[in-house]
């Protein structure tokens, strides 16, 4: 499961000395250390399931009204950070951040409670059972479960420990792992809430996970369509025919206006000009308008090592995780109706990126859309490499490449067809 996966980073724990760190901190104990809340460490891994806003703010309002509960104290541990002896929270994270929103906004909390793990109990296989099973209130959902069984297993536990530790089933590690090795569109359905954990596991199990995936997708569009937010099984399972969608109806009437409006369609057959004309006589207004003029772009022109820095960008949309575009296209004309192109691309762990060099091309176009259509098939070859096809931004990228490769190009001429042809 490389996006899963990815997202992991286990890491070795160093140990440090509680009583160092609680004098250090400034702290106190009579049952129970107390310790002044700035002095309390966070480290997101060290806590099995992400951290819920909504239920640090619900918390936070309880701790404003009836303070901070002592009789709940925060699990945690003395970790040694470049020769510092730091207490980091492991169970309770949200108790500890619900105190924190609540100091900001003026509540008075001098000092939590806090139980400090034995330092020779301590390790990051303990703390992933630990955040497991000392929440059993709050389950883990599937998915959440699946990936701490893969962390599990990369760091060296069987399956037979994790069942014995967990009072878990082989069958439930079996369809975990099902879901965790699943295409990442799939996770972000489950995540979402679109679609069930279980539902997704019975599809996979019968289809395949990418095969699964196009149902969900499908019966998940078709959902929302109806005015409803999940996906059922009777929904699922109830016959939908080959019908065609409304994206995917526009997409087919811009292909045809792209034909239209193409400086060579007069030389088509008649009955074919007839046909286009036919088509798109009764729906000119779903269109969007297009431009049939050539358009003056601009000649752009290299530094001194070759590389224009000073290009044209185009970018696909920001992904929420990163605040970044994930994909983006440089084009640059050093001359005119010369064009070269360059990409970045930013999916998984790693960045491909690079300005348009006039010692790195290969090969020059002789429009601007022409140039990036020729980006969009580079990515799309990059984006069907095993490594990056179930990256989480691929369907985001993906959509935002079939909107560019049916643009119109405006500054296609006859003259310029006539000249490709040879």
């Amino acid at each position: 499961m490389a996006d899963t996966r990815a997202l992991l980073q286990p890491e070795m724990i160093i140990t440090g000395n509680t009583k160092a760190a609680v004098k250090a901190a400034g702290g106190g104990s009579s049952d129970l250390w107390t310790v002044p809340p700035d002095q309390i460490h966070y480290d997101a891994r060290d806590n099995v399931r992400p951290l819920d806003p909504e239920r640090v703010r619900h918390v936070a309002n309880l701790i404003k009204a009836n303070g901070y509960d002592r009789k709940k104290p925060l699990g945690c541990f003395v970790r040694k950070v470049e020769g510092q002896d730091l207490i980091f929270v492991y169970e309770g994270q949200h108790r500890y951040h619900a105190a924190l929103l609540a100091i900001s906004e003026g509540a008075q909390i001098e000092r939590l409670p806090i139980v400090i793990d034995d330092a020779k109990s301590v390790s990051r296989v303990n703390l992933i059972y630990a955040g497991i099973t000392n929440n059993d209130g709050e389950k883990l959902t599937p998915l959440q479960l699946a990936e701490k069984v893969v962390e599990l297993q990369d760091l060296g536990e069987s399956n037979a420990t994790i069942c014995q530790r967990l009072s878990i089933t082989d069958q439930t590690i079996r369809d975990v792992l099902l879901l965790a090795n699943a295409p990442s569109g799939l996770h972000e359905l489950v995540r979402e809430k679109v679609v069930s954990s279980t539902l997704a596991i019975d599809e996979i199990r019968s289809h395949g996970g990418n095969k699964a995936l196009e149902r969900l997708l499908n019966a998940a569009a078709q959902a929302k369509a109806s005015g409803k937010a999940k996906v059922t099984k009777k929904g699922l399972d109830k016959p939908t025919g080959r019908k065609i969608t409304d994206v995917q109806a526009k997409q087919l009437l811009q292909a045809l206006q792209s034909v239209l409006h193409d400086p060579v369609f007069g030389k088509l057959s008649p009955g074919t000009i007839a046909g286009v004309h036919a088509a798109l006589t009764h729906h000119a207004d779903l269109l969007d308008a297009v431009s049939t003029g050539r358009h003056k772009h601009p000649i752009h022109t290299a530094n001194e090592n070759g590389v224009f820095v000073k290009c044209e960008t185009i970018r696909a949309p920001i992904t929420k995780r990163t605040g970044l575009s994930p994909a983006e296209i440089h084009l640059a004309q050093p001359e005119e109706g010369v064009w070269i192109f360059s990409t970045t691309l930013r999916v998984c762990t790693g960045t491909t990126s690079g300005l348009p060099n006039m010692r790195d091309f290969t090969s020059t176009y002789p429009t601007r859309m022409q140039a990036i259509r020729a980006a969009v098939s580079d990515f799309t070859r990059t984006l069907d490499r095993a490594d990056r096809t179930k990256a989480k931004e691929a369907p985001s990228i993906r959509a935002w490449l079939d909107k560019l490769s049916t643009m119109h190009d405006p500054d296609w001429t006859e003259e310029i067809a006539a000249e490709e042809s040879k």
